[in-house]
């Protein structure tokens, strides 16, 4: 990884050092908080090397990411009890694939959740929350409830 006016590799960088910083690392892949809006739940899961979308990944970035997917939705479901899980990859603005998951409020699902993500309404943020799960999907995915195969 390197910061040569990439904003995720500054990100990443910066998230070494930060509380919660990374919820979890792999080989090839990091989560971290939703690096847009404080939305409790809401993780990004982004490759640690440029790639350009999915078909930019190679095969093990490939491998490695339908079990880390299956794996931090039910860390998601488990931390926050929320039975659906959403996500969503748009890859435009940086050269990492990245992937963002979590749940939707109760009051608030569907279409009209993931447009106020995308428009980064403030009503869905809550730092405090945020952090606070954050900081216990950590612990969840430490344990190894479940685990990477």
């Amino acid at each position: 990884m390197t910061s040569d006016g990439c904003l995720l590799c500054a990100r990443a960088l910066a998230l070494a050092h930060a509380d919660p910083g990374w919820l979890l690392r792999t080989e090839h892949w990091g989560v971290s908080g939703h690096p847009a809006l404080p939305a409790p739940g809401w993780v990004a899961v982004q490759t640690l090397r440029h790639t350009e979308g999915l078909a930019g990944l190679d095969n093990a970035e490939a491998t490695e990411l339908g079990p880390l997917l299956a794996r931090l939705s039910a860390a998601v479901t488990r931390v926050t009890g929320s039975q659906r899980v959403y996500t969503y990859s748009l890859g435009e603005g940086s050269p990492h694939t990245h992937v963002l998951l979590g749940p939707p409020r109760r009051d608030l699902r569907g279409a009209a959740f993931v447009t106020g993500l995308l428009r980064r309404d403030p009503s869905l943020a809550d730092e405090a929350a945020a952090l606070r799960v954050a900081r216990d999907l950590a612990g969840d995915l430490a344990t190894g409830n479940t685990p990477i195969t």
